[in-house]
């Protein structure tokens, strides 16, 4: 019996290398944009911390207490009270976090008709693609909506349920039942996720149907090949800790290259040009050379590692889409390669 999660490792290397190989700087930037919002491994939006200043009761000299009949200066406030104000915050940031998410979703898509097509287009596919990925948003927020609000329930039930029984074993037993619930609800969330990310996502842009069509398409692949699936998982999350631990090492040799010249050319704007560091941070126009330095740099470092970031997603995206036709040749997305090995080169348009 052969593990077709197994041979994808190959085919995937082969189905990367035809799709971007030979170079044209089109296609590459295109795919440079589709990979700073779609990754490997899950993206996720940082978390952004509000830090209210709170004015001194206590001042450092008695004679700059102001006097009892003086009313004392107020601090303006840093963090707005007006409920208005803090809803319109609140507002901006959702629509922010749900464009970067619908951004995501349909790039994702437009990726997996570029590699369907072995051409490389945003424009169209994108207003084609966008409505999936609409579905695809609501489904997923659907899924995790149903796996959380039982959980929550259930576990604020149990909890409360302990605590009016006295604690002690009550509580023990329901924290216990609680943590399995939550434990075994996580794993499928995870299985649905991963499978409607990896497998159904595809089979929308292969079908031009929508995720509920898709699933019912891809079901009877997963339930007749739960062990190749099964391989799929163990291989998958092998690959992508290679992956991961090779990104890691070029990171640093990027990081310790760029960040070597940086440093030479920071000394000297330091030492040549402004005579010293306390001269620099003394100086406006030192102090703007070295932001700008430091800019660039980090900037160098990303464009730099931008390359891999494409070899490695659609290396992944491949392996994926090649396990999804080995299971089922219907659902099979990328071109066959033992059709016609020499294919001509991607060609991108927008």
């Amino acid at each position: 019996m052969s593990w077709y999660a197994i041979e994808s490792v190959d085919d995937a290397i082969e189905a990367t290398r035809s799709f971007l190989f030979p170079v044209e700087l089109s296609t590459w930037l295109k795919l440079a944009l589709i990979s700073i919002f779609v990754g490997v491994g899950g993206g996720g939006i940082s978390s952004v911390s509000n830090l209210g200043g709170v004015p001194s009761e206590t001042p450092s000299d008695p004679a700059t207490q102001p006097s009892a009949g003086a009313p004392a200066e107020q601090m303006p406030d840093l963090v707005p009270t007006d409920p208005a104000v803090i809803a319109a915050i609140v507002g901006v940031v959702f629509l922010f976090i749900l464009a970067l998410t619908l951004l995501s979703e349909t790039l994702r898509l437009v990726l997996y008709d570029a590699l369907r097509t072995q051409t490389v287009r945003l424009r169209k596919p994108f207003r084609r693609r966008f409505g999936q990925a609409v579905r695809l948003f609501g489904f997923k927020l659907g899924v995790s909506a149903a796996f959380a609000i039982p959980f929550v329930v259930i576990g604020a039930t149990i909890a409360l349920t302990g605590f009016d029984l006295g604690g002690g074993p009550a509580l023990i037993v329901g924290a216990l039942l609680a943590a399995v619930i939550g434990i075994l609800s996580f794993i499928a969330y995870l299985v649905i996720n991963r499978a409607t990310n990896e497998f159904v996502a595809p089979i929308m842009v292969l079908t031009d149907s929508g995720v509920l069509d898709a699933w019912r398409q891809f079901w009877p692949v997963l339930r007749g090949n739960l062990a190749q699936f099964g391989v799929y998982v163990v291989v998958h999350f092998l690959l992508l800790l290679a992956i991961s631990i090779g990104q890691s090492i070029l990171a640093v040799i990027i990081l310790g290259i760029v960040g070597t010249v940086g440093g030479l050319i920071g000394l000297l704007l330091v030492v040549g040009i402004f005579g010293g560091l306390g001269a620099t941070l003394a100086s406006t126009a030192g102090l703007v050379a070295i932001g700008l330095l430091v800019a660039l740099t980090l900037l160098a470092m990303f464009v730099l590692f931008l390359p891999i970031n494409i070899v490695v997603l659609t290396y992944v995206f491949s392996y994926e889409l090649s396990v999804l036709g080995a299971a089922d040749e219907d659902l099979r997305l990328l071109p066959d390669s033992s059709e016609d090995s020499t294919a001509p080169a991607s060609t991108s348009s927008v």
